[in-house]
């Protein structure tokens, strides 16, 4: 599960979708939020070609750590506590049959925040083609797997560039950083400049890490703001 070939399945997506090379509808814009913020990035530098704007919420292009306590990463030791418990949510053998008992399932967890918790339900659905003995829900991501790769996910490897230097992404990246949130913080800020020399940084008063989510027409404005540069 490596940025690089994240990449690549939306390099893949948007071939699919008849944006392929040598044309401008070749070319997209692309918006993502923390681990999909980083696939983004990782785009964006190694297939510039692609990439006609860049809006990254809330993640720097670092790697962040849950080693410290307390530290200026605590924000990714959340991440991590939240992955684990949401993965340790079995649909099979607790008897889950709506979206509400998975809801109580993981308000006696550590997800008491209710908008967080609804943000994480909307990555589960109901299984229309469950056989008897199958559970009637069904999550949309693969948790376990991404619980394996946490220590992956948390860096940023471009691995395979072909250049000894840091690739570069000369066009216009917009990032959105969360006012409450540690994960874009000032000793991020070089590592930004070196990897996106035309970036923007805007801040969010009062919202964390799932800024889209908790400040949803904050962060729509500032996304028609940037499109309609």
């Amino acid at each position: 599960m490596s940025y690089r070939e994240m990449a690549g399945d939306v390099l893949a997506f948007l071939d699919g979708l008849g944006a392929k090379d040598g044309d401008e509808g070749g070319k997209a814009v692309l918006v993502g939020h923390s681990m999909g913020g980083k696939v983004a990035q990782c785009l964006a530098l190694t297939r510039p070609e692609r990439v006609a704007g860049l809006v990254v919420l809330d993640i720097a292009p670092v790697r962040y750590s849950s080693d410290e306590k307390g530290g200026e990463d605590s924000g990714w030791r959340a991440v991590e506590q939240i992955v684990r418990s949401v993965a340790s949510v079995d649909l099979e053998e607790g008897g889950y049959a709506t979206k509400r008992d998975v809801d109580a399932a993981l308000r006696k967890g550590i997800l008491e925040d209710p908008a967080l918790r609804a943000f994480v339900l909307t990555n589960l659905e109901q299984s229309r083609s469950a056989k008897d003995g199958e559970p009637p829900l069904r999550w949309k991501v693969h948790w376990d797997g991404i619980v394996g790769q946490l220590d992956r996910i948390a860096g940023f490897d471009l691995g395979g560039h072909g250049s000894s230097e840091d690739p570069t992404y000369d066009g216009d990246a917009f990032f959105i950083h969360g006012g409450a949130s540690r994960f874009v913080r000032h000793s991020h800020l070089p590592a930004i400049a070196r990897y996106f020399p035309n970036h923007m940084l805007t801040t969010i008063r009062g919202a964390g890490h799932w800024v889209h989510a908790e400040a949803p027409d904050d962060t729509v404005a500032l996304l028609k703001r940037y499109l309609d540069r």
